[in-house]
C-alpha cells in the first residue's frame, strides 16, 4: 500500500472517529443519527450533481446503491442502539473489529481478492486488536443487548463494504454517496417518524453541534472511502480505516472517562503493528 493511500485512508479514520464519539455524547439518539443523515444528503447533493453532470449513470451501480441504502439504514440503526446501551470503547471496537473481519473474508470468497502473506497478517492483527479494545473483564458491567446491536452493526459494515466496492466501479462516488445516503435516510425516516417526529425541535436544539458535524464528517469519511476503493484492495482498505477504534478508545477514555486498562493498551499496539504490516505489504 502507497504512503500516499494510508495517509488518505488515516485521514478518514479520525474525522469517523471522531463523529462517533459525537453521537456518543448525544446518548445514541437516533434522531440525531438521522438528522445528520438527511442533513449529510444536502451536503453532498450539489457535489455529486456537478461530478455526475452529462455522465450516464450504470444501472448496475444504481442498484448497488439503493441497495447499499438499505443496509446503511441497518446500519445507523444499529449504531444508535449500540451507543445507548454500551460504552464506546466496548461497543465501538467489537463492531469494526468484527467489520474487517468480514469483509476481508467476504472479498476473498465473492471477489477472490488476494492478500499477500504480510498483508494477511496485517489484517489479522488489526481484527485481533480491535477485538482486544473490545474486551472487557468479568468484573466490568458488560450489556449483553449492547454486544448483540454491536454484532448486529458489524454485519451491516460487511455487507455495506463489500456492495460499496463494486458500485462505485461505474459511478462517481459523490454521486453513489448521495444515493445510498438518501435512500438510508428516507427508510430510517419512515420507520422510525413516530418515534423521531416529536422530539425534533428540542434535539436538534441541545445536539445542534453534534448533527451537524455528523453532516459534514460522515459523508466526507465516506466518501474518501469510496475513492481509496478504486486504489487498492477492500481487505487492505477497511483494515487501515480500523484505526479509527484506537482513537475512539482514547476519546472515550479521556473525554468520556471510560476505562483504558491494559488489554486495551495491548489492542492498540496489535492496531499499530497490523498497520505497519498492511504499509510494507
Amino acid at each position: 500500500m502507497s504512503f500516499g493511500l494510508l495517509a488518505l485512508i488515516l485521514t478518514a479514520a479520525f474525522m469517523h472517529a471522531g463523529w462517533n464519539y459525537f453521537a456518543k455524547h448525544a446518548g445514541g439518539s437516533l434522531t440525531v443519527l438521522w438528522m445528520g443523515a438527511c442533513l449529510s444528503v444536502i451536503v453532498v447533493t450539489p457535489t455529486a450533481i456537478a461530478w455526475q453532470w452529462g455522465e450516464p449513470i450504470g444501472r448496475e451501480s444504481l442498484d448497488l446503491a439503493l441497495i447499499s441504502g438499505v443496509v446503511h439504514c441497518g446500519y445507523w440503526w444499529g449504531l444508535a442502539r449500540m451507543y445507548r446501551h454500551g460504552e464506546i470503547s466496548l461497543t465501538y471496537p467489537i463492531a469494526r473489529g468484527t467489520g474487517v473481519l468480514g469483509t476481508a473474508l467476504g472479498s476473498m470468497v465473492f471477489f477472490h481478492d488476494r492478500l499477500s502473506p504480510l498483508g494477511g497478517a496485517g489484517i489479522a492483527s488489526v481484527c485481533a486488536g480491535v477485538l482486544t479494545l473490545g474486551y472487557q473483564r468479568r468484573a466490568e458491567p458488560v450489556r449483553a443487548h449492547a454486544v448483540l446491536m454491536a454484532l448486529f452493526t458489524a454485519a451491516t459494515i460487511t455487507g455495506y463494504s463489500l456492495i460499496d466496492d463494486r458500485g462505485v466501479d461505474a459511478m462517481s462516488p459523490p454521486t453513489y454517496l448521495a444515493i445510498e445516503t438518501a435512500v438510508g435516510a428516507l427508510l430510517l425516516g419512515a420507520i422510525g417518524w413516530r418515534r423521531v417526529r416529536p422530539s425534533l425541535p428540542a434535539t436538534y436544539r441541545t445536539h445542534r453541534r453534534a448533527i451537524w458535524i455528523i453532516a459534514i464528517a460522515s459523508p466526507l469519511t465516506y466518501l474518501i472511502i469510496l475513492f481509496a476503493y478504486s486504489l487498492g484492495p477492500v481487505g487492505y482498505v477497511v483494515a487501515v480505516r480500523e484505526f479509527s477504534v484506537v482513537i475512539a478508545a482514547l476519546l472515550g477514555a479521556f473525554l468520556l472517562k471510560e476505562r483504558l486498562g491494559a488489554a486495551r493498551r495491548i489492542g492498540i499496539a496489535l492496531v499499530v503493528v497490523g498497520l505497519i504490516l498492511i504499509k510494507i505489504a
